[in-house]
């Protein structure tokens, strides 16, 4: 049967209260994901995805009746011509969603329950609870406000600022606020980190240490936006002064899960990591103006008074903040405040990340961002020219945070017609490259050979550019200049030298000059007629062979594109059969890939070769550059440790091997062609390849879709009206009542469902869409929803009634 993934890269926008309509959306999410992973260990289980047990059978803490049963059922009845699997494996957020990027995240690390956080935020994501002690109002301070606090309300009311009907509970809120502390922050960041805390922690009480929704052999990441207040000194080159120094004040904290082969989960959301996402989230959501900035020392106050400990600080420490220790900066003494000031829509980090993640067979990859409160083809309020005050709010606030995603996904857009118009020359250059490799392997592709033969020709296929001098010896000296990036990124870690520092680029002039002394960086390159090993290969060769470690993923990832290009379309017939095989061969080249991980850092590096380095150019300084016969011995040392050579013959034998031997003569001559034959691909592609870096994953389009209010519309009430009542009071609404964080808690569920099932549907072909019913499942779904949350929103049984009966018309 034909499997297909679906890879959901998620990414939430900041929303201050409607923060609570983004986490309606992850239960959804949550049961998809779970309702996924149930169908498909019935399948390995029992040979199908019979229903079996319920969804809360699996899943206590879900109703008896679940959401996750329909989602199920569509994947089972899909099923009979294809097998998907949801996977969600990136997450970024930026402020309150950056909190529900850190809560989704630890839930499907560990497949943990979100029903504590929705108690969290239902019951104790209140104005009342939020104020700080010393802050909040008491009933004579700022006593003078009384007699303005009607014709306020009323003035706020005109301006569509309130949630509609204002009780006395929502009344007293807002004078207690108004009243509150003016001049400093009157929200309480400790009380915000605690909550978060609390929350994970009853997140964790009934999950399974060994539990995941991350299937083995994938990775999640975590990436949630702060903003460094004072910022981080950096380096520029520029033409003068040589360096300058700029201060940098993005920043991301980052967390990962790696889900391996062999089971074990190396994790950043254990309990050990709870404080960290705890201070992530609260430092991401610390609002200016009304939370107090974020740092260390506050999780540290925190924690200590609970006689908590913090075994995993250290760990975070040096992922997130090493570069502040390299800069000579104390990272503890860093001021973090919301993230959304300057990176409110964090897309790009997400498409970073994507170019990272593989899929051992064919995917859909999506890009789904959860706006809360979309602004398209609406302007701005009011007519005429602003005032002071309106204008000096939307300079400093209103613009930053809520400016549109447009530059991202122009960026996102550019990506995806550059990643069609390399596809398209990819099918142009072809039949002239396949030609080419036939005559030169004397057509014995076709039929058998070994690994010996393979090498053989994988190294002659390197002279047939060499007959255009021009275009051979200027790609030639290129790839010569990527190794020795390489050996400058392995000599400056082992030096501690941070990256495009000073002293980075000094060893970069020296390596480059020695490079020249010894003939690698030249004006033209030649290579032997007859080439059997790697021994034979001329010394620029060579070092591109042991140090060309971009040139090989790029290569490698091309060979997958490659792959991947025999599903879908004809393939669906042609290579129906081999789909198994082809998955197989996925599989062992994403292996290959994942062997040249280990590279990234210098950890492999013995203390041989670091404390060589380190003589070399930390010691000895800018008097290296004397010291070639040094500079040449080290390089070989560093060559045979990281052996990358070995690397190439591993794909060879990939290859070479019987399931390559076993697929088709045109799978087997079209895979083959890509490899051997990638160094025409990569002089017609590298330019705009590197310029989108695709040498970190295949040459796929990121198909982008959003979950907003506005692309909901199976279910309509008034259509003048915003569903979302958080929106108001500049998105603090929800703050002013639980019935406000009620409606749009149950809203986020609601439009998930929507979303979710036209997402599901939109992954599959059209020719197999018959029989889905997504318009049945759809209403059953809302229904189920309105069936669970009736008994627990006990305020909002008006909206509930209201709604049910739009879904009985559908």
């Amino acid at each position: 049967m034909k499997e297909k993934e679906l890879r959901l890269a998620l990414v939430f926008f900041g929303g201050v209260s409607l923060a609570v309509y983004q986490h309606g959306i992850n239960r959804e999410i949550l049961n998809l994901v779970r309702a996924s992973k149930i169908y498909h260990g019935a399948r390995a289980e029992e040979g199908g995805g019979s229903p079996g047990r319920s969804f809360h059978q699996h899943y206590p803490d879900e109703p008896e009746h679940s959401t996750g049963d329909l989602y199920h059922e569509f994947l089972r009845v899909l099923g009979k011509d294809m097998a998907l699997k949801v996977i969600v494996d990136i997450i970024a957020g930026s402020s309150a969603g950056g909190i529900n990027g850190i809560t989704l995240a630890t839930a499907l690390a560990h497949d943990r329950s979100l029903m504590p956080i929705t108690d969290l935020w239902l019951e104790q994501a209140d104005m009342m609870n939020l104020l700080a002690p010393e802050a909040k109002a008491k009933l004579w301070s700022k006593w003078y406000f009384w007699p303005l606090m009607r014709p306020l309300l009323s003035r706020l009311d005109r301006e569509g600022l309130l949630p509609g009907k204002v009780d006395a509970e929502i009344a007293k809120r807002i004078s207690v606020f108004l009243r509150s502390r003016w001049f400093k922050p009157p929200l309480d960041g400790r009380e915000l980190c605690r909550l978060i805390l609390d929350g994970l922690m009853a997140m964790d009480r009934a999950a399974s240490a060994w539990e995941s929704l991350v299937p083995e052999g994938e990775k999640l990441d975590l990436m949630v936006t702060v903003t460094d207040f004072r910022g981080l000194e950096r380096p520029i080159f520029i033409h003068d002064p040589a360096v300058a120094y700029e201060r940098e004040h993005r920043h991301l904290l980052r967390f990962h899960l790696e889900h391996r082969k062999t089971g074990h989960l190396f994790s950043d959301f254990e309990a050990d990591d709870f404080p960290s996402l705890a201070f992530a989230g609260r430092a991401s959501a610390s609002y200016p103006g009304a939370f107090p900035p974020a740092q260390i020392r506050e999780i540290d106050d925190l924690l200590a008074a609970r006689h908590l400990p913090w075994p995993a600080r250290s760990r975070f420490l040096e992922r997130n903040f090493r570069h502040y220790r390299e800069r000579g900066e104390n990272p503890e003494e860093a001021v973090l405040v919301d993230g959304s000031i300057l990176d409110n829509k964090p897309i790009m980090a997400c498409v970073e990340a994507i170019r990272t993640h593989g899929a051992f067979r064919e995917v859909d990859r999506r890009l789904v961002y959860i706006d809360p409160h979309p602004k398209s083809g609406r302007p701005l309020p009011g007519i005429g020219v602003p005032g002071f005050f309106a204008t000096l709010r939307g300079a400093l606030s209103d613009l930053p945070r809520h400016d549109p995603v447009y530059n991202e996904l122009a960026v996102l857009s550019r990506f995806n017609i550059q990643a069609r118009r390399l596809k398209a020359a990819i099918l142009s250059a072809r039949p002239q490259i396949a030609a080419l490799i036939e005559k030169e392997t004397e057509g014995r592709l076709k039929g058998e050979f070994g690994i010996d033969d393979l090498r053989h020709w994988r190294l002659l296929s390197i002279s047939i550019l060499s007959s255009t001098s021009i275009v051979w010896d200027a790609w030639m000296r290129s790839l010569v200049f990527e190794a020795l990036d390489f050996i400058v990124h392995l000599v400056a870690a082992a030096c501690q030298y941070t990256d495009d520092s000073p002293q980075a680029r000094g060893v970069q002039e020296i390596l480059e000059t020695w490079a020249r002394a010894q003939g690698l960086i030249a004006e033209s390159y030649s290579m032997p007629e007859r080439l059997y090993r790697n021994a034979d290969l001329p010394a620029f060769a060579r070092l591109i062979l042991d140090f060309g470690l971009i040139y090989k993923r790029r290569r490698l990832n091309f060979v997958l594109h490659e792959i991947n290009d025999l599903y879908g379309g004809e393939a669906d017939e042609v290579f129906a059969a081999e789909s198994d095989q082809l998955d197989l061969l996925k599989i062992k080249i994403h292996k290959c890939i994942d062997e040249l991980s280990q590279y990234d850092g210098s950890d492999f590096l013995s203390r041989q070769a670091v404390s060589a380095c380190r003589e070399i150019f930390l010691e000895q300084g800018a008097d290296a550059a004397a010291g070639f016969v040094k500079i040449s011995k080290l390089v070989e040392r560093l060559a045979q440790e990281c052996d990358l050579a070995r690397t190439a013959d591993n794909v060879d034998a990939v290859l070479a091997s019987p399931l390559v031997q076993g697929l088709s003569e045109k799978s087997r001559s079209a895979i083959l062609t890509g490899y051997l034959g990638y160094f025409f691909w990569d002089i017609i592609l590298r330019p705009t390849a590197s310029a989108l870096s695709l040498e970190a994953g295949p040459i796929e389009e990121i198909l982008v879709d959003r979950i907003s209010p506005e692309d909901a519309h199976s279910i309509v009430l008034d259509e003048s009206k915003p569903v979302l009542l958080g929106s108001t009071l500049a998105s603090f609404g929800g703050f002013l009542g639980r019935s406000i964080r009620e409606n749009d808690y149950l809203w986020g569920r609601l439009h998930a469902v929507d979303r979710l099932f036209d997402i599901l549907l939109s992954t599959v072909p059209a020719n197999l869409r018959t029989g889905l019913a997504i318009d049945v499942l759809k209403k059953r779904a809302f229904e189920r929803v309105l069936e669970e949350e009736g008994q627990r929103l006990t305020l909002v049984p008006a909206l509930i009634e209201r709604i049910g009966e739009a879904v009985g018309r559908l």
